[in-house]
């Protein structure tokens, strides 16, 4: 078998070493799946480096590894090792005892509840943004790169709910450059063939350093001044607030709260994690927005005719199609493709395929969104799918947040989060694309992005 991104065939599955296949995977994951896919059928079984990779393509082997046997797959400890040499021992990066009773921790704080508290902060973010990024006179039209705009803002977010306080463009900038630096680094690590130690030069060393400080230095700085009474208006309902206030309602031997170093930790996943997805899915929504203005002049209806009584969060909880075009959004183009992956702990079997031992299998997201055996015409944009009365999806076919114990902890602060970015920007602006423009192709840096500059059209209502 041969394989090379821009044919149909794919350099030889039994290639020395399977490095071919390493390469292929590294420079063009989502068409690679897709090859295995086209030729292995729902489960391709590879060899790479002595090590049995398996791809799963069908939701119901998704569940099966996820939810039915979660017991029996764990997180790839060097993923995770990898990904700790930036962001510290977080919830993600953690398994076993300690993150479970940093999950437990943790999970009240991201509760509907307690994320009510946020949405002032999130919103007070989110028109300082449109108000610096886009036209404010009404007729005001400006070309942008979306996805410029989109990490502005929902990074001003991120910082906004952490620690209550305004921040400067260049701040943002700053952080936002630092956090994608760090996880482009740690995706490349994935693929070395092993782990420099911290002292040892390696590629890539001195500016990761450099990145780290960054980030370090602003956290610090903000978690010193908190614990040191110096503190915003507001901050009593921040998420900084809530991290050096949670406790365990399960404790151990283990401290019933953070530690100082798992607070700091905490909130360089919280930037990394929290603003890259929701930035990814609105890049892709408000392009699917320019293209489609049935859709936007159905949302404007169902905006204006939102209760006006009800609370911020209701209000959001209200507007089901503008939820709906958010899940469509995120099915067609998931921010999250790549490295969703497992390791089995013992001899298993998903399906009708034995698993055994140390094999490391692979849940491609993007070809489970896009299977026409769960959706419809599943090229298509159409929120329907998701509105409430639609025919049941099958379980597991969408994963845009994940399943089983690891699903995404900030789940429905990213959600809400984006209904009210995405609420904001289509009650305020007019969304075109030039003539003739469509959407880029999608390629996997880090989230999913566009591979050439998404451009719309911004005019204020």
């Amino acid at each position: 078998m041969a394989i090379n991104p821009s044919m149909d065939a794919p350099p030889a599955v039994k290639a020395p070493l399977g490095l071919p296949l390493l390469t292929y995977i590294q420079q063009d994951p989502l068409g690679a799946a897709s090859h295995f896919q086209r030729r292995l059928g729902d489960v391709a079984r590879l060899n790479i480096l002595f090590r049995r990779i398996y791809y799963f393509f069908s939701p119901e082997a998704a569940r099966q590894i996820l939810v039915d046997h979660q017991a029996d797959f764990t997180r790839e400890a060097r993923l995770l090792k990898i990904f700790e040499s930036f962001q510290g021992k977080n919830v993600l990066t953690t398994e076993g005892a300690d993150w479970e009773r940093q999950r437990r921790i943790l999970a009240p704080g991201f509760s509907p509840k307690r994320i009510s508290g946020y949405i002032n902060l999130m919103r007070a973010a989110i028109h300082d943004s449109v108000r610096e990024e886009l036209p404010a006179v009404r007729g005001g039209s400006a070309i942008v790169d979306v996805d410029a705009l989109t990490t502005c803002i929902t990074m001003d977010v991120i910082l906004r709910t952490l620690f209550s306080q305004p921040t400067t463009r260049t701040e943002a900038n700053r952080v936002s450059t630092a956090i994608r630096a760090l996880t482009r680094q740690s995706m490349r690590e994935v693929f070395w063939a092993f782990i420099p130690p911290e002292w040892m030069p390696y590629p890539g060393r001195a500016e990761k350093r450099k990145h780290l400080r960054v980030i370090n230095t602003l956290i610090a700085t903000q978690v010193d001044a908190r614990k040191s009474g110096v503190t915003s208006s507001g901050s009593s309902q921040d998420v900084l607030e809530m991290l050096l206030a949670a406790r365990d309602d399960q404790p151990t031997s283990a401290s019933a709260t953070l530690t100082s170093k798992e607070i700091h930790d905490n909130c360089v996943l919280l930037f990394s994690a929290g603003f890259d997805t929701a930035s990814s899915a609105l890049t892709w929504w408000i392009g699917l927005m320019a293209t489609h203005p049935e859709v936007v002049a159905r949302l404007r209806d169902e905006i204006g005719a939102a209760s006006a009584g009800a609370s911020p969060i209701e209000s959001v909880a209200r507007l089901p199609y503008l939820n709906a075009t958010i899940k469509e959004a995120m099915r067609l183009y998931p921010p999250s493709t790549a490295l969703f992956t497992r390791v089995a702990l013992r001899d298993v079997v998903i399906g009708d395929t034995p698993v055994k031992k140390g094999t490391l299998v692979v849940i491609p997201i993007w070809h489970l969104h896009r299977d026409p055996r769960s959706f419809d015409e599943p090229g298509a944009f159409r929120p329907e799918r998701f509105m409430p009365g639609a025919p049941a999806i099958p379980r597991s076919a969408y994963l845009a947040f994940g399943a089983g114990p690891h699903f995404c902890l900030g789940q429905h602060f990213a959600t809400i989060e984006m209904a009210l970015i995405a609420a904001h920007i289509v009650q305020n602006f007019d969304l075109s694309m030039e003539d003739g423009a469509v959407l880029p192709e999608p390629v996997v840096d880090i989230a999913l992005k566009p591979k050439t500059p998404l451009r719309v059209r911004f005019t204020r209502r």
